[in-house]
């Protein structure tokens, strides 16, 4: 999925990913640093699940690290933010591909969702995620896109 991301980024107008598709949405590369951010944050969190069968695990949307990340890394170069996007996908494929096949029948509990085994939490919070995040940032391009060429 980060590669598919990176070769769509090589096809857009740089100067419309800094654009917010409307007051108080998250502009394409704010949509990448939180991607960047949560491809780190996410995977030693799986790796404790693993390590320690039912921990707790979960943050809030406010959460500092998750929205500071955004704010200082939001209006980033292109290159860079690819680079780093890049970086953490392979540390997150890394991570996740060192937790043995024992630490994948583990289950984990979310402050909302409850129990929930290993794979379906790396689903909802890396693999689901990831993706839903790809599809905002190419709503976001469309509407920005298409709002300049009005």
């Amino acid at each position: 999925m980060v590669a598919q991301l990176r070769a769509w980024l090589a096809e857009v107008d740089p100067a419309l990913l800094y654009e917010a598709p409307s007051s108080g949405e998250w502009t394409v590369m704010e949509l990448l640093a939180h991607t960047v951010e949560f491809l780190r944050y996410w995977p030693p969190v799986m790796v404790g699940i693993a390590a320690e069968p039912g921990l707790s695990f979960g943050r809030g949307l406010d959460d500092s690290n998750r929205t500071g990340y955004v704010l200082a890394h939001g209006g980033d170069p292109l290159r860079s933010m690819v680079q780093e996007l890049s970086a953490a996908g392979e540390e997150a494929q890394a991570t996740l591909a060192a937790i043995p096949a024992a630490g994948w029948e583990a289950t984990g509990v979310h402050m909302d969702w409850g129990e929930l085994a290993l794979p379906q939490i790396v689903q909802r919070v890396l693999t689901g995620h990831l993706a839903a995040h790809c599809a905002q940032a190419k709503a976001a391009y469309d509407t920005v896109s298409h709002r300049d060429a009005l």
